[in-house]
């Protein structure tokens, strides 16, 4: 089996993947992290904003063989990037460490953060907007969303936390869950929820009772003149039994 390293070389020599050098940027400042080190805004030479992720840590064995899933993201990631909804993958580089995926900067931020600027100004054609183009990504990409939001973050004080408001019941009720496409759909519906508040979830709930606050069956009230359409799927969405959520495809419909 081809390691892991070795596939990314071989797809950057065959011109697959555009290769910067690591020179050409200008680090600004850590807009995240991700389950293999820091996300970080920089500047790229005669380009602009760019967001700089880890793909292979200095952790990582010379000899790990290449992941299945790691291949589909790159490559769908290479591949729809002429997608209106998704930020481009610009191309690879290396430092003394690392490779480094190359992404086109969301000028926007995160979605909590856009709601946080602009939600008092947003109709409901725009959230329903921002739900479309969510699912829309989701849909074509169909990388884990649950799986991307428990990975562990670091906020600005340095606490380091996992998205667990977003993660669905079955993985606190047994720790050797194995996510399903629908664990996916139920992360869906609490950002759907979001759209509609323009808040986080259970953003009054003690963090340390939140496991249990969802492992309980509870979940966010419906805020008042929430189309009920758009109300149905997103309680849907996070149904307790995961064979009881729509698919993407009857989300994407909506």
């Amino acid at each position: 089996m081809t390691s892991v390293k070795k596939w990314i070389e071989e797809k950057i020599k065959n011109e697959y993947f555009r290769y910067f050098e690591y020179e050409e940027f200008s680090p600004i400042n850590e807009i995240g992290r991700g389950s293999f080190g820091k996300v970080i805004k920089a500047n790229l030479a005669n380009t602009g904003l760019v967001a700089l992720k880890i793909i292979i840590s200095k952790n990582s064995d010379e000899h790990d063989e290449v992941n299945d899933e790691f291949i589909k993201e790159l490559k769908l990631l290479r591949e729809v990037d002429y997608h209106p909804k998704i930020n481009r993958c610009l191309g690879i580089t290396k430092d003394s460490e690392n490779y480094i995926l190359v992404l086109e900067y969301a000028n926007e931020g995160s979605l909590r953060k856009f709601l946080e600027k602009n939600f008092t100004s947003l109709k409901w054609n725009d959230k329903i907007q921002m739900a479309l183009d969510i699912t829309n990504g989701l849909k074509l990409l169909d990388l884990g969303l649950s799986k991307k939001l428990a990975e562990i973050t670091t906020n600005s004080v340095g606490n380091r936390q996992g998205m667990i408001e977003y993660i669905e019941p079955q993985c606190f009720k047994n720790i050797r869950y194995k996510k399903v496409k629908k664990s996916d759909i139920y992360s869906l519906g609490v950002l759907l929820w979001e759209i509609s508040s323009g808040r986080p979830p259970f953003s009054d709930c003690p963090r340390d009772l939140i496991k249990d606050h969802i492992k309980d069956g509870n979940r966010e009230e419906p805020i008042e003149g929430t189309p009920t359409e758009y109300r149905k799927l997103y309680q849907e969405c996070w149904d307790g039994k995961p064979e009881s959520r729509p698919d993407i495809e009857k989300v994407h419909e909506f």
